[in-house]
């Protein structure tokens, strides 16, 4: 088998296939309504549009650096990798800002349009930047003049975007560079403020400064000592010479009269020389304000020597103490000039370890105060070099700024089209032709979905794992009577001669009768069988099992030879079946059996033809309790030991709840299946089935437009023929 038979074979096997070319009328009909649609547009609502085209490349804005290194980078770089700058462009073509833009280009034109109809056809070339823009319009003129404008306003969208991109740029670096200058200045004016307050303008020099300081107090301190020690030797000496100590010298010199400005002379001596010592540790001896300050002791020094020697003279005689020699005046005066120096020099001495307590403390703080201007001074680098560098790249955005440009570059301005675009009017036929093919293959498709119909005998065969054994072809009604008699009586001939290979080889007499249609009609199909059976020369009895609808005596016209229901039957029996077994006998004794067969042969009938009947003439509404007695298993038995066939008619299958039982004790079942079947059904009984281990003997099938039909019919008509000719003859 080649394959191009095999694959005819697949799609002859698919139902929506066969249903395509059952349905060529319908496919054509649809066909036709689309085409006349086509046509109607064609003639009242076609007009012939003309498409300018266009090509564009998109660059990339990358310009040289002036002065700085500052990010160059257009609206078209990605904001992720994922990002695609062209596809940006495509969606900026398709913006409503555009569109609006048309809009008003229209009105200014005279013509009205909204911009749902503005549409323009954008498509990228694979692997390059270009862009194919192309619009559509009702005159060649009209298109290209549009698509003009559309690529005008197309530059001055990216154009306002490249300016808006620097200028944002721009203005956001004047923003920070403003802020770096407030940040820049509020730390210079911190530095000079902390220099101000803390006496320092180079904190390394003042420190070198303190250090030289503390020496130079340091050795005048123990300087002072010395001389403190040596003027307190010396007045502890005149002291004995005069047997006097030195507050009681000095009141017998200068306070002895009661002198007051012996005593403000030496209160402004000691005030000037601690002045004097607290001056000198920051001061030069050559600085003016020392020299002052040696003039002002020497004057009270002077003062104090004058007011001594007029204490002295003047007062002497109200003294306890009386000093009238010069030697012991000299020496007086020497004692007061060293109790005087001594109280100096014990001044100073304060004065001096004042000092040099203050350069420990002005020492302690030098390292605090290195680290807080380090500080400012590395911060003042560090938003000067920020301002420098930001400085620089203000000047490069503005520069930008001014060049701004659009990154359009229109390849191909738009052309003048020649001839009408898609669909033209011979198109739209063709269109309709295409659309009303797969219209008629959708609805084809659409009606095979809802009827579900299975009428592929291929498939009844797959689905129901056996063969069929007959097709009773579906005979139009204009067929004579008679013909359709003779090619139905072929078709049964066919299905009884199929049945009795089957069931011989298979060992089967007894056969279950059911169909998937809700009407009557196997009895008819199961008699004819039987018929042929008994001119074969068997013996044959149906059973008419489907108590709800009895129509196997009304078919053969003996209701007046039925003299017991089947039903009745069924229930005489099992009470005598029931009263054998609480006899609790074994057997049945021959008197019984002949007793009981006798009854059933009673409710046998015999019709003109010879078939014999066992059924109901009344309608039982609940007759599956009927059939789960072990009478009509009986029953079953002893027809199978006095017939050669047994024929079953029941329900229908997959609706009557005793066919599974009634299934059971036949040989097998014979499934009639209507022309209108559906996959459902048919599934649903074959599963039943094999459930139940029930076997399925085969299945007769009612077709519609069958070729089986058309074949008797041959066979007939030549049958005619060879008659005719015979008689004439």
């Amino acid at each position: 088998m080649t394959t191009e038979t095999a694959f005819l074979n697949i799609l002859n096997g698919n139902r929506f296939f066969r249903n395509f070319k059952r349905d060529k009328k319908l496919i054509s009909s649809v066909m036709i309504i689309c085409l006349s649609w086509a046509l109607v547009y064609l003639l009242l609502f076609y007009k012939p549009g003309y498409e300018s085209k266009a090509t564009v490349w998109i660059r990339n804005l990358a310009t040289e650096e002036f002065v700085a290194s500052l990010d160059t980078q257009s609206q078209l770089q990605p904001l992720t990798t994922a990002g695609n700058p062209i596809l940006t462009q495509i969606e900026i073509l398709k913006s409503e800002q555009l569109k609006n833009a048309i809009v008003n280009y229209k009105e200014k034109q005279g013509e009205k349009i909204s911009p749902a109809a503005v549409e323009f056809e954008v498509k990228n070339k694979i692997n390059t930047d270009m862009l194919g823009l192309s619009y559509k319009d009702k005159t060649p003129q009209k298109a290209q003049d549009t698509l003009k404008e559309a690529l005008k306003e197309y530059e001055n969208i990216n154009l306002s975007i490249n300016r808006k991109i620097k200028t944002s740029r721009r203005e956001y670096i004047d923003v920070k560079l403003k802020e770096i200058d407030d940040k820049l200045h509020k730390v210079r004016t911190d530095i000079k403020e902390y220099k101000t307050k803390n006496l320092a303008i180079d904190i390394e020099e003042k420190s070198s400064k303190l250090v030289e300081q503390e020496i130079y107090m340091s050795s005048k301190l123990e300087d002072t000592i010395a001389e403190i020690k040596n003027t307190n030797a010396s007045i502890k000496e005149l002291v004995k010479q005069l047997s006097l100590g030195p507050k009681e010298a000095i009141n017998a010199v200068a306070l002895g009269s009661g002198n007051q400005n012996l005593v403000k002379l030496r209160e402004n001596l000691n005030e000037a020389v601690q002045q004097y010592e607290f001056d000198s540790a920051k001061l030069a001896d050559t600085n003016p304000k020392m020299i002052a300050q040696k003039n002002k002791i020497n004057t009270i020094n002077s003062q104090i020597k004058k007011q001594i020697e007029l204490s002295i003279g003047k007062y002497a005689q109200s003294q306890k103490i009386n000093i009238f020699d010069p030697v012991r005046e000299s020496l007086v005066r020497d004692l007061a000039d060293d109790q005087a120096k001594f109280m100096g020099l014990k001044a100073s001495e304060n004065a001096i370890k004042l000092s040099i307590k203050k350069i420990n403390n002005e020492q302690a703080k030098m390292p605090e105060q290195k680290f807080n201007l380090d500080n400012l001074e590395q911060e003042e680098f560090t938003l000067s070099e920020a301002y420098n560098q930001l400085k620089q790249k203000q000047i490069e955005a503005k520069i930008k700024e001014a060049e701004a440009v659009s990154n359009i570059i229109v390849v191909d301005a738009p052309d003048l089209p020649k001839h009408p675009s898609f669909p033209t009017a011979f198109q739209t036929i063709i269109l309709g032709i295409i659309l009303g093919f797969g219209a008629g293959l959708g609805v084809s498709g659409l009606k095979t979905l809802i009827e579900d119909v299975c009428d592929d005998i291929e498939t009844i065969e797959k689905i129901t794992g056996t063969s069929i054994v007959g097709t009773i072809p579906w005979v139009e009604n204009f067929e004579s009577p008679e013909q359709v008699r003779s090619i139905h009586g072929l078709a049964y001939d066919n299905i009884a001669s199929n049945l009795m290979i089957k069931c011989y080889k298979n060992n089967k007499k007894v056969l279950t009768f059911t169909s998937s249609s809700l009407k009557k009609t196997q009895p008819t199909i199961a008699y004819q069988i039987a018929t042929r059976l008994k001119n074969s020369g068997h013996s044959v009895i149906i059973v008419d099992s489907d108590l709800r609808i009895p129509t196997t005596i009304k078919t053969t016209h003996s209701e007046n030879k039925a003299i017991v229901n089947l039903s009745d039957l069924i229930v005489s029996l099992e009470k005598k079946l029931h009263e054998v077994q609480e006899g609790q006998e074994q057997n049945f004794s021959r008197h019984q059996e002949f007793i009981i067969n006798r009854e059933i042969m009673n409710a046998i009938i015999t019709d003109d033809k010879g078939i014999n009947h066992i059924g109901n003439k009344d309608v039982v509404f609940e007759p599956y309790e009927f059939f789960t007695t072990s009478a009509f298993e009986y029953i079953i038995t002893y027809l199978r030991k006095k017939f050669d066939w047994v024929l079953i008619d029941t329900g229908v299958a997959h609706i009557t709840p005793e066919f599974l039982i009634i299934s059971k004790l036949s040989d097998g079942v014979v499934l009639l299946l209507d022309k209108i079947i559906t996959y459902n059904i048919i599934t649903t009984i074959t599963k039943s089935l094999k459930n139940a281990h029930i076997p399925l003997i085969g299945t007769i099938v009612r077709e519609s437009d069958s070729k089986l039909s058309t074949e008797y019919k041959k066979y007939l008509r030549l049958q005619q023929n060879n008659s005719s000719t015979k008689f004439k003859g």
